[in-house]
């Protein structure tokens, strides 16, 4: 896609990212716009946040707006800090139309029956968190389509305690699943084995490991 781009005389460029685990702890509609707006006041999650900067800098960079990355990393930083990158996404659901109160007070967006922690079977270290697992796993919580006529649960989802890296006892909370489905066990336990949990140290791994360019 870059070479396409380029060869057309666009500044196109890729991100490779991390796919052992998913971006960020929250999976699922609601529960990833609440991360999003906790994001925009500086209280996300670390590797989401540092995508997110690393992104905005590399559009920054191509508008010419900024000559290098750390100057538009330090930018962006600052419309977090003043408040203007959160007041932007206020700007953004009010001229489309949305109601700008569930921005402001996240604590209105519906919540779940049923909250339930999925916990560590043993001691040891999170080697990988399969993406892939999770996402199913929260569409067949209601977050998502199995089928065109199936109806999302905007308040079903996933969120993550422990992300590739941590360290985990026996019994400690690896996410806490929303949702309203009745009969979860198997989903629970598909959730559970999504962790890989070994004896030895896992290094937490890099958000970005390359750019094309």
């Amino acid at each position: 896609m870059c070479n396409i781009g380029n060869a057309l005389h666009r500044d196109t460029r890729a991100v490779l990212t991390d796919m052992e685990q998913p971006l960020g702890m929250a999976v699922g509609n609601a529960l990833e716009i609440k991360e999003a707006i906790a994001t925009l006041h500086g209280k996300g999650p670390k590797d989401f946040t540092d995508l997110c900067l690393r992104s905005g800098a590399i559009m920054l960079e191509q508008a010419k707006i900024t000559s290098n990355e750390q100057e538009a990393m330090e930018m962006l930083k600052q419309t977090i800090k003043d408040g203007s990158a959160f007041n932007k996404l206020r700007e953004m659901v009010i001229a489309q139309g949305g109601d700008v109160s569930y921005i402001d007070h996240p604590e209105k967006f519906e919540e779940s029956k049923y909250v339930v922690e999925v916990k560590a079977p043993k001691d040891g270290y999170v080697k990988r968190i399969v993406a892939l697992e999770i996402g199913e796993s929260a569409m067949r919580l209601g977050a998502g389509r199995e089928t065109f006529d199936d109806v999302i649960d905007m308040s079903a989802g996933i969120v993550l305690s422990k992300k590739v890296g941590d360290k985990v006892n026996k019994g400690d909370v690896l996410c806490v699943v929303h949702t309203n489905v009745e009969n979860r066990e198997k989903i629970l336990k598909d959730i559970e084995n999504a962790f890989k949990i070994v004896d030895e140290f896992v290094e937490v791994p890099p958000t970005v490991h390359d750019y094309i360019h």
